[in-house]
């Protein structure tokens, strides 16, 4: 499988290497933090990572943002079918 992460913006490129376990450890780290904070902190993580809050944001509260970004990195087709 080929992952286009050229064609994702900085925080769906976080999203995606985060859910593919394609980033270094301190990205690995950063969305651990991200996905485990509470509203305080991650308002905190927020003023230093924006993107990166901004798109766990959508990825764990808006039906269907997933599926899209992984369609724009070529990881599934059009019809939801994973890419070989």
């Amino acid at each position: 499988m080929r992952i286009d992460l050229d064609a994702l913006t900085e925080g769906e490129r976080f999203i995606v290497e985060w859910q593919y376990h394609l980033g270094g450890g301190f990205f690995t780290a950063l969305a651990t933090a991200i996905s485990r904070a509470d509203i305080v902190n991650l308002a905190r993580l927020e003023k230093g990572f924006p993107e990166e809050v901004r798109a766990y944001r959508s990825f764990s509260m808006v039906s269907g943002w997933w599926e899209e970004v992984q369609k724009k990195a070529g990881i599934i087709k059009e019809d939801n079918r994973a890419e070989a």
